[in-house]
């Protein structure tokens, strides 16, 4: 049987500290509202693809810290383009 490791970390959402795996940022309660905020955001950019995360925030009702939360944690990513000359 494998042991489960898990440490102190606080919710970004609600702040409430509890008990999880590394690399988890929300706690049991803020699960669906994590997982509601992302793919509001990843609709969001399907549809205005060179949004910044300013736009994003103020488009959603969100801060722009949480957009950037998401790219730190490594859930959104963001693309090098190419730009054409007219």
């Amino acid at each position: 049987m494998k042991k489960r490791y898990s440490e102190l970390c606080t919710c970004k959402h609600c702040g409430k500290s509890y008990e999880g795996r590394k690399n988890t940022y929300t706690c049991d309660d803020c699960k669906d509202i994590d997982q509601m905020i992302f793919t509001q955001i990843r609709v969001y950019l399907k549809k205005f693809p060179n949004s910044n995360a300013v736009q994003i925030a103020e488009a959603l009702g969100i801060s722009a810290n949480l957009v950037l939360k998401y790219i730190d944690e490594g859930r959104l990513c963001f693309g090098r383009g190419t730009f054409k000359k007219l």
